[in-house]
């Protein structure tokens, strides 16, 4: 492997005290910008960002064929994660439009609305597990309100995400789980897209209505394409924005000095969900190699698999001054959480507008809060989640 170095380490699987990913992910970075890990079937792993964002915009060579490392040829489809160009932008055309600023704008008094009945519920109690609570309820509620579905069906989703979550360590009993929840949510999509089809609603606030009358190459989406978009977009506004708010109250919680930073000044909260973005990047993402290929010296084969390590690449030192400590009001802050190429996450302005709102509104309600437990908080990997947050306050 010439001076990248040959480890076996397991991303997804290890369970450690919170911040101790970003710690072991520093020091793989550091020690090797690519490696070739062996864990699996084996893979190649970029560190540095400017690794991840050179392999992420050749997609002639890296392409999006399986996004996750561990698994080279899935059972499943993210569409339209799995389209390279330039048959991508065509699916992602009417996402774009859908999931644009200025659509978002129009769903962030619902947003708010929401962020203050989930706060509300719970803030009477002077404590709650932040993960299962408001962790679990808010990003629902506004995957149901930008998708146009009434809230009552936000129980059924989170069941379905929560068995879904585990499926990127590639195990088999995680994708078996998976596929299982996979199959309740698009069984559900399959149903409403036919309900929309016979019967339609206004396509400017039903979603499915709206992707069913969209177009692609002159022609109508096939079903199959229609739901395996709703059910990519359904697991990826709900999990990780789930895991992402977590790591925003739990900086907030343990580091109080920014906390008060925040609420003395609040228009500083949009910058300082940009560094949590960053400083606790949370999913990684991967490539299929199409051709042999010499990549800054590494020998990489058709058919291997080549994670971009995104959340090492977010805390590159070459990238930022200070890179692995947290910064609230750094800037400039060009990161590459949401990605670095046209499949840049279709859902980041959504994601930020909740994030932004989910942080002005809790603090709003609960100014003063602290970690309730003297045990280490714990977090796994993969996608990089704190398994509970456990929170308390005055009332």
């Amino acid at each position: 492997m010439g001076d990248y170095g040959t480890v076996e380490v397991d991303l997804s699987l290890n369970v450690a005290p919170a911040g101790s990913h970003y710690l072991e992910i520093d020091r793989l970075r550091e020690e090797h910008e690519i490696y070739w890990n062996t864990y699996a079937q084996g893979y190649w792993v970029l560190n540095r960002a400017a690794h991840v964002r050179e392999a992420s915009q050749n997609p002639e060579v890296f392409s999006n064929h399986s996004i996750v490392a561990t698994d080279p040829d899935p059972a499943y489809r993210f569409l339209p994660s799995f389209v390279d160009p330039p048959q991508h932008m065509k699916y992602r055309f009417p996402l774009n439009r859908w999931f644009s600023p200025p659509n978002v704008a129009k769903f962030s008094p619902a947003l708010r609305e929401s962020a203050r009945l989930t706060v509300a519920e719970i803030v009477a109690d002077g404590e709650t597990d932040f993960t299962t609570t408001f962790g679990d309820r808010f990003p629902v509620r506004v995957f149901l309100t930008s998708m146009g579905q009434p809230l009552e069906l936000a129980d059924f989703f989170v069941s379905c995400v929560r068995r879904m979550s585990g499926a990127t360590s590639g195990r088999p009993e995680d994708v078996e789980r998976m596929m299982g929840a996979w199959g309740d949510i698009a069984a559900f999509w399959t149903k409403e897209l036919a309900d929309r089809q016979a019967s339609p609603l206004d396509p400017d606030t039903d979603f499915v209505t709206y992707l069913a009358q969209s177009t692609i190459d002159g022609g109508p989406f096939t079903d199959q394409d229609m739901v395996d978009t709703l059910v990519t977009l359904t697991l990826g506004s709900l999990d990780t924005l789930k895991s992402m708010l977590s790591w925003c109250i739990y900086h907030l919680a343990k580091f109080p000095e920014d906390r008060r930073r925040l609420l003395d000044d609040p228009s500083m909260i949009p910058t300082a969900v940009e560094e949590f973005l960053r400083a606790y990047s949370i999913v990684p993402m991967a490539r299929k190699v199409t051709q042999d290929v010499d990549f800054h010296g590494c020998p990489m084969k058709k058919g291997d698999m080549v994670m971009l390590n995104i959340p090492a690449a977010a805390r590159d030192p070459h990238e930022f001054v200070d890179a692995d400590k947290v910064i609230i009001d750094r800037k400039p802050n060009r990161h590459i959480t949401f990605g670095a190429s046209e499949h840049r996450c279709v859902g980041s302005h959504l994601a930020r507008a909740e994030l932004v709102i989910a942080v002005e509104e809790w603090l709003k309600a609960i100014p003063d809060f602290h970690i309730a437990t003297d045990e280490p908080l714990m977090a796994h990997g993969g996608q990089i989640s704190l398994m509970s947050l456990p929170l308390a306050w005055d009332v």
